[in-house]
């Protein structure tokens, strides 16, 4: 199994296709979601301290942060090193969001007053704790994962001659327009019966069963490293 078909947006895409090309396989970028800015407007407030949970979310982000006086409290070490190269001064950097909660936890226990700079589709863990901690959050979306309007040409192509051997799912919204996509392009049957489908998480592939894949592995954790290793288990 050499041929993997890679969906992410195509920045995230083309890292992984350099991953896959030194883990000897033959990678296909096919973003079935572009990432645009929104535009937002920063509120003219006071904050206790700034949220992001996302590189993206500075990337995408029209005023520079350093305008904003609040402290940062983030996840990820890119999201971290995109706020230092803008200026901003970044409190503390967690590895996920359960870690990031656990962090505010200790840092605010009396109610507080919150900036939460994110994506337009967004899981609600974070936004959930705040309220059930009585902080009040502001929430800015600074851009959106818009669904692509085709299948990239060259990828319809390698599907239609069955010659895709697996497919690496990201999130439950990308897989669903995957396959709607590959679908408008009239991708065989093999795609679902033969074509092994790796997804990040229980949650991507309940989407990928509901559609009737039938060769679907879930990463060992929700992680990037840990879906190639599950796609490297499934190629021996």
């Amino acid at each position: 199994m050499r041929r993997v078909l890679v969906t992410r947006a195509r920045e995230d895409a083309e890292r992984t296709a350099e991953e896959l090309r030194r883990r000897g396989f033959a990678p296909l970028i096919a973003p079935v979601l572009e990432i645009a800015a929104i535009g937002a407007a920063m509120p003219a407030e006071n904050f206790d301290a700034i949220l992001a949970t996302s590189a993206r979310a500075i990337a995408h982000l029209g005023e520079g942060p350093e305008a904003l006086d609040a402290p940062f409290f983030v996840v990820g070490a890119k999201t971290a090193q995109a706020l230092v190269a803008r200026g901003a001064h970044v409190e503390a950097s967690a590895p996920d969001v359960a870690a990031l909660t656990e962090l505010l936890r200790s840092r605010f226990a009396a109610p507080s007053r919150f900036l939460y700079l994110a994506g337009h589709d967004r899981k609600d863990d974070l936004e959930s704790f705040l309220r059930a901690r009585g902080h009040a959050a502001t929430i800015v979306e600074t851009y959106e994962a818009r669904a692509a309007s085709a299948l990239d040409q060259q990828a319809a192509a390698a599907l239609a001659a069955d010659e895709v051997d697996a497919v690496l799912h990201y999130s439950a919204r990308s897989a669903a327009i995957f396959l709607a996509l590959a679908d408008a392009a009239g991708a065989p049957a093999t795609l679902r019966a033969r074509v092994a489908h790796l997804a990040l998480s229980e949650e991507v592939a309940r989407v990928l069963r509901e559609a009737g894949c039938a060769e679907i592995r879930v990463a060992a954790a929700p992680d990037h490293q840990s879906l190639l290793a599950a796609l490297e288990a499934v190629s021996r």
